[in-house]
């Protein structure tokens, strides 16, 4: 089969494979979003942060420029308390096509959708003269599309540093095709999505700066260095290396402003995940102190059975072939040390958005492995081509039907689909019976990115007072991991004067401050 696919046909099945991915994940995603199972936590809270910037656009006033309602206190703040994605300020932009969660969920698949063109070329270009080269891009390709860490990224909500994969892998192809300035524009892209993305891209840079071998050149009788004048190959050299040294400069900048200024700033103290590395430090500097200075807490955190299950789950559905080039994968280990050295167990696990900013660099790896072995005495007729693709191939089907989150696999995601909660149609009609944008609303999880489109959404807690009206989900309140919280809140509500229940369905209640 593999001898009778053109370029065309090949072509075109990847556009085929691209097209499906962001139908589908843009469907799924948004019937998740409709039927209940997003939450306040992320995307109820990057609407409203994107929905705010795009009011302070209309209308011209730039103090809603980021603007979100803090959920612990209450009060307004900027979305650079919490994390510095200043990404999510352009994304404003599409809100004038519509204004709504649903752009987000839509603008996200198609993103991630088009990084697997990325993969795609980046395989073309390093398997250069490898035979069925344009075969096993597109193999790669359709892994990227089919990668559990991808796919469920994609569907839980929505973050600004998911759109990372895509920015990352463009940025790498584009360093390749010595296109520097749209190289640039793709590593900022990255930048902007979350302030420790630079942690990676400074040891791209470095990267960079290796291959550019800089050193001087030796030229012969002739003037000529690798048979080209040497006033033609040592200004493409100087591009590389001002562009590596651009990168490592402008990266460490952007680490050191979010989590030394900008953060700090906005929240008038450090990074609220400070403390998940209070084994290390209290601090930004401190932890990265105590990590050099406690290797046995680090050897602690990273050697363990979790570690080595999140390494096969990451790896396994490229063939391990990342590990045959660990130089291109050790570019993402500021961001596998940040992921195993949390005390939170969400961030060593593939059902969130924390593998963003390391998987272009598994599949960077992955390519660089299998090109090694396509250059080990290549059989004949192309057999070794034929044993890679195979074992991508059937890696790929494997690790997708046992992690994958796609209808039939064994961790299917599919409750969305067959069942919608209940609540979603009383939901739905009060969402539109309370459209008014300058309604301020308090609201369970759950239900809270209904209400999210607006100046001030409170998700609920102990300071529901400061809201006009306050809707929730009961079996959020009685049975939900935040219940203990949740419960003292609501009976207080329901004693509380000021407010009064004007709606009660089997499953959701509305209370209007009178």
């Amino acid at each position: 089969m593999i001898n009778f696919l053109s370029r065309y046909k090949i072509n075109f099945l990847l556009w085929l494979f691209i097209l499906a991915y962001i139908v589908y994940f843009s469907y799924f995603s948004i019937l998740r979003y409709k039927t209940l199972y997003a939450s306040y936590y992320d995307l109820g809270i990057m609407n409203q942060t994107v929905y705010n910037t795009y009011r302070a656009i209309a209308e011209k006033n730039s103090s809603k420029i980021l603007e979100m309602t803090d959920p612990v206190n209450g009060t307004q703040i900027k979305r650079m308390a919490i994390h510095n994605d200043l990404l999510l300020a352009p994304l404003a932009l599409f809100y004038f096509i519509y204004p709504g969660p649903e752009t987000l969920l839509v603008l996200q698949a198609i993103i991630l959708g088009l990084g697997a063109l990325a993969v795609f070329k980046i395989a073309l270009f390093i398997l250069q003269k490898q035979r069925y080269r344009d075969f096993i891009a597109l193999v790669f390709a359709v892994d990227y599309l089919l990668y559990p860490a991808l796919e469920r990224a994609n569907i839980f909500d929505f973050h600004g540093v998911t759109l990372a994969t895509t920015f990352l892998l463009w940025m790498v192809y584009l360093w390749m095709e010595k296109k520097y300035v749209a190289s640039f524009v793709f590593f900022a892209a990255s930048l902007l999505s979350k302030e420790q993305v630079g942690f990676t891209t400074a040891l791209f840079g470095l990267y960079v700066l290796l291959n550019s071998k800089f050193q001087i050149p030796q030229i012969n009788s002739f003037g000529i260095f690798r048979g080209k004048p040497i006033s033609k190959q040592i200004p493409k050299k100087k591009k590389n290396v001002v562009f590596s040294i651009l990168v490592i400069v402008f990266s460490l900048l952007w680490v050191a402003l979010s989590f030394l200024v900008i953060i700090p700033y906005f929240r008038g103290g450090n990074h609220f995940a400070v403390s998940r590395y209070g084994d290390f430090g209290d601090s930004p500097i401190r932890i990265i102190i105590g990590i050099i200075k406690s290797p046995y807490s680090v050897f602690r955190y990273v050697i363990n059975l979790d570690t080595l299950n999140y390494l096969i789950i990451l790896l396994g559905p490229l063939s391990f072939l990342s590990l045959l080039s660990p130089l291109q994968l050790v570019i993402s280990l500021p961001e596998f040390a940040i992921n195993l050295l949390s005390n939170s167990w969400g961030m060593k696990s593939i059902i969130y958005h924390y593998t963003a900013v390391i998987t272009p660099f598994v599949f960077l790896s992955a390519i660089y492995g299998a090109q090694k072995i396509l250059k080990i005495n290549p059989l004949a007729g192309g057999q070794r081509s034929k044993i890679v693709i195979g074992i991508l191939i059937v890696s790929s089907l494997l690790f997708t039907y046992f992690k994958g989150p796609l209808p039939f696999m064994k961790e299917q995601e599919i409750h969305p689909l067959k069942y919608p909660q209940q609540s979603m149609k009383e939901i739905t009609l009060w969402a539109k019976t309370l459209k008014d944008t300058s309604i301020k609303i308090s609201a369970t999880g759950q239900i809270a990115p209904f209400f999210s489109s607006r100046q001030y959404l409170y998700v609920f807690s102990k300071h529901y007072n400061v809201a006009d009206y306050v809707v929730v989900t009961l079996n959020e309140i009685y049975n939900y991991p935040e219940k203990d919280m949740l419960i003292p809140a609501f009976n207080t509500l329901q004693k509380d004067l000021m407010f009064k229940r004007i709606y009660k369905g089997d499953n959701v209640e509305v209370y209007k401050k009178i």
